[in-house]
């Protein structure tokens, strides 16, 4: 059991939400009150928002309540990297004994972080969230549910179901992560990767309290194949052996004909070649994607660029005693 005080620093990656930031700081003050943190141990809370190339109001926003008092900074990127980018940039960004990683939307409940670092003293060092019921519409939940059980099954790893960036990390995790060398970052992936004691913590997904999802299908679709690409060669392994197994079924079947042991009608012989046909289309696809990440890992960019930086670092992470 760890009895030590902490420092906790909270990533909150952020695109265009103005409509809910100002709950949001309201939340998060009222979840990590003084009161709240003595309770669970902690010495200083800092949040961490980093602002992924928002055209709206939201680093407006919170640039006032900083002035307030609100513990946190802001880092502003040169453009929109994507969220897990963002992700990227603020666990980078930390420095504190403990990071959290939430999204900035509430569909997060900033007091499950606290759940997280009880789990913590009890000897994790990583934390993830689990979500139990997600209360959103019943396409995007169904998209979510499928790609979860298909990353499982074609992951190198045994990465968790249904656990999204909603965690919680010890910082011998965040050295870690921090010192891998991809450029093409999955965060949820290489935090499974990198081992270590995890554990999940069920919590219910909320709706989104105001605003609109920043997630398109086309954009979940790019989650899924950067996610899958990123933690398994599976899919190359699938694709060879379907590859030979329908070129040797095709070879057989069309050497048969030829040498008249057997008599195949028209309708057979176009399904053999349609088969073939639709396993080569497949593997060109799947290595066209693996071709592809390849390409933009090797020109060794770096995953974000930071522009500016809004927030006081002297009082930057707030005590418990204030």
């Amino acid at each position: 059991m760890r009895t030590q005080t902490v420092t906790l620093d909270i990533v909150l990656p952020v695109f265009n939400e103005e409509a809910v930031i100002r709950e949001t700081v309201s939340r998060c003050q009222a979840a990590f009150s003084p009161a709240q943190q003595t309770k669970f141990g902690i010495s200083g809370v800092r949040f961490l928002f980093i602002d992924d190339g928002c055209r709206d109001n939201t680093a407006t926003i919170l640039n006032e309540e900083i002035k307030k008092g609100f513990p946190a900074r802001v880092y502003r990127l040169s453009r929109n990297f994507g969220h897990q980018n963002a992700v990227t940039a603020g666990i980078e960004m930390s420095d504190a004994d403990l990071v959290a990683v939430m999204d900035s939307d509430l569909q997060d409940p900033p007091e499950v972080i606290l759940e997280m670092v009880a789990k913590w003293r009890e000897g994790f060092e990583v934390v993830f969230g689990v979500r139990r019921n997600r209360k959103e519409n019943f396409l995007l939940v169904s998209c979510y549910w499928f790609f979860y059980r298909i990353l499982s099954f074609l992951s190198d790893k045994n990465t968790p179901m249904d656990s999204g960036d909603f965690c919680l990390m010890d910082r011998r995790v965040v050295r870690e992560l921090v010192g891998l060398p991809e450029t093409l970052r999955f965060p949820r992936g290489l935090r499974s990767w990198v081992g270590f004691r995890q554990t999940g913590l069920e919590y219910d997904r909320q709706v989104r309290k105001a605003g609109d999802s920043k997630y398109s299908i086309k954009a979940l679709y790019q989650l899924a194949t950067d996610g899958i690409a990123s933690v398994s060669i599976k899919p190359l392994k699938v694709i060879q052996l379907a590859t030979f197994s329908s070129g040797s079924f095709l070879g057989v079947g069309l050497v048969a004909i030829v040498m008249n042991v057997v008599t195949f009608e028209n309708k057979w012989l176009y399904l053999l070649i349609s088969f073939y046909a639709t396993v080569t289309n497949l593997s060109l696809y799947v290595l066209a994607a693996y071709i592809g990440r390849t390409y933009l890992e090797v020109k060794g960019r770096p995953a974000f660029v930071i522009a500016e930086i809004l927030g006081d670092a002297v009082h930057a992470r707030q005590r418990n005693a204030a």
